[in-house]
């Protein structure tokens, strides 16, 4: 199938998967017609002809490449000529339409989608599939990453995926062609800030007392906010809580990972820490880690002192449990 003649209604959300679908298109488009003009603009723009100027052939190319971004903005008195020219673009031009999802430009979507415009929708990934998408993505760079080296990629990053690919890049570069794992993972990332926090709230919820402590220090000396250190407290818990909520749903660990949105190696992480913990435990840790929080927002003189306090207070709701 010809890149030319057609219409791509790309919609959605995510921004790095938009792109890729609209960089995949120019790139079959030139790949067809090399000489092929590539006009882009925003729809807000097209006034009066310019239209007609951004479709049409020039002097210097017959075949035209036509992106336009934002096309909820198109005005309203060009959106039937936008949806004539994308059900009959003609066959010396490749249409692409981005729009960003929800209720902006509704009409003109519905109108576009009733004309049968081929649609490519780009949602953003559930979180419990973002690990799967990085090896996907380490593929792609031609290089392995392996299950456990995912999870903790994710748990360094979070789960933007620009973060993501950007980081899976300078690994691939460094890797040298060799598989990722988690060791690397470690290496790369174990003096960020936000990611000591969570290794903090990781051995508290494991019960490493000593760990925990000297965690909570390397944090703290190493530049680490405290309301990451509480922020991540705070995830923790509510992520037992919900999952010690759920333990009776009769699930396989990916569908409570989307029951409760969460990768689905943080299930293991609650299923093998739960027989310590109970809902009135979970419960009363929260309320320690809201107290924490507001100290270290200015409600205490040391905020050291404060989420060393919480931490110890939290170990404790856990060793209640355990009895």
């Amino acid at each position: 199938m010809t890149a030319f003649g057609t219409a791509l209604l790309v919609s959605g959300t995510e921004q790095l998967l938009a792109a890729r679908a609209v960089e995949a298109r120019r790139k079959e488009a030139l790949a067809e017609q090399p000489d092929a003009e590539v006009n882009r603009l925003d729809a807000s723009e097209l006034q009066g002809s310019m239209l007609a100027e951004v479709v049409g052939g020039s002097l210097f190319a017959s075949h035209i490449i036509a992106i336009i971004d934002d096309v909820g903005a198109t005005p309203p008195e060009v959106v039937d000529q936008l949806v004539a020219t994308a059900k009959n673009p003609g066959p010396e031009l490749c249409l692409v339409l981005v729009h960003q999802g929800g209720n902006k430009g509704k009409g003109l979507i519905d109108k576009l989608k009733k004309a049968r415009i081929e649609l490519e929708t780009v949602a953003p990934i559930k979180s419990w599939e973002v690990p799967k998408f990085c090896q996907a993505e380490a593929k792609r760079q031609r290089v392995g990453l392996t299950t456990d080296a995912a999870n903790a990629l994710v748990a360094a990053i979070g789960t933007d995926l620009r973060a993501l690919v950007s980081a899976i890049s300078q690994l691939a570069d460094d890797a040298g062609g060799e598989e990722i794992d988690a060791k690397l993972i470690g290496r790369y990332f174990a003096g960020r800030a936000d990611v000591t926090s969570f290794a903090v709230a990781d051995a508290v919820l494991a019960g490493n007392s000593s760990l925990a402590m000297e965690r909570l220090r390397w944090a703290l000396s190493t530049g680490a906010a405290p309301v990451l250190v509480t922020s991540a407290m705070a995830a923790a818990f509510r992520g037992m809580g919900k999952y010690l909520d759920a333990q009776g749903m009769r699930m396989n660990e990916y569908d409570l990972a989307r029951q409760l949105g969460v990768p689905p190696w943080k299930i293991k992480d609650y299923s093998r820490n739960s027989r310590h913990w109970q809902s009135g435990g979970v419960a009363a840790a929260i309320k320690l880690v809201a107290a924490a929080d507001a100290d270290v927002k200015g409600a205490a003189t040391s905020a050291e002192y404060s989420l060393e306090r919480m931490v110890l207070g939290v170990l404790a709701q856990r060793r209640n449990a355990a009895r």
